[in-house]
């Protein structure tokens, strides 16, 4: 089986290709722009590396979100178009989880089993879940929400292996206000990938027709949420 997966809900888009369970190709390119342009040479740098074409290609996968708006809808629609074309059945795997899978192993390895995924959301707020580790399997403890960063203090009771981007855009403030509650280590991995959302995929052989998946929105839109007063709150 060959899965071809997509994932740009944040800053690093990427592309990978599985053939049952194995890894044959991977791209990425970590930008501040739209992924727009650059994931489709991503795709043809990956099927060119791979040796197929995109009729070869048995599923197709996403990242769902949460994200960026805008980052999640290219990823999503160019996987849903391919899906539409080929005639192929699609997997949306949520961004966090896939997040917290690329963290399994470090988190064993540090003697801990429980990991929080939390992405950047913007306007002082993550995204964020949280999972444990069962039999090798990632259990979730927390569904995906939006919480203000002032309230993670809060949100997190105990010590955790804590891993997204949202610790590099509010460090200064996690830092000084959770201490000794966030687990870090040079090993991390900041931004979920399409190498993660084709194993997961692959692990998971949860595939449907393109019509039946939806992104992974948590919040309204910049324009709704003024509308209706929820406002940006300083640290």
């Amino acid at each position: 089986m060959i899965i071809l997966s997509c994932e740009t809900s944040t800053l690093l888009g990427s592309v990978a290709i599985h053939k049952d369970g194995q890894l044959l190709s991977q791209k990425s390119l970590f930008r501040q722009g739209s992924h727009a342009e650059a994931l489709n040479v991503l795709i043809q740098d990956c099927l060119t590396e791979a040796k197929i074409s995109l009729k070869d290609v048995d599923h197709f996968a996403t990242g769902l979100g949460p994200g960026s708006f805008t980052g999640i809808r290219i990823s999503f629609n160019t996987v849903k178009t391919f899906s539409e074309i080929f005639n192929k059945d699609m997997a949306g795997i949520d961004s966090l989880k896939s997040l917290a899978y690329l963290n399994q192993d470090l988190a064993l390895s540090l003697n801990q089993t429980e990991i929080a995924c939390a992405l950047n959301a913007f306007k002082n707020m993550v995204y964020i879940a949280t999972y444990k580790i069962e039999n090798n399997s990632l259990v979730e403890t927390r569904p995906p929400q939006v919480v203000r960063v002032q309230e993670l203090n809060s949100f997190i009771v105990k010590p955790i292996l804590f891993v997204g981007d949202a610790i590099s855009a509010y460090e200064n403030y996690l830092t000084k206000n959770c201490p000794d509650k966030l687990i870090r280590h040079s090993s991390v991995h900041d931004y979920p990938t399409a190498v993660a959302v084709g194993h997961l995929a692959g692990l998971e052989n949860n595939f449907f027709h393109w019509s039946k998946l939806l992104p992974l929105y948590l919040r309204a839109s910049e324009a709704e949420e003024n509308l209706n007063g929820i406002k940006y709150q300083p640290l």
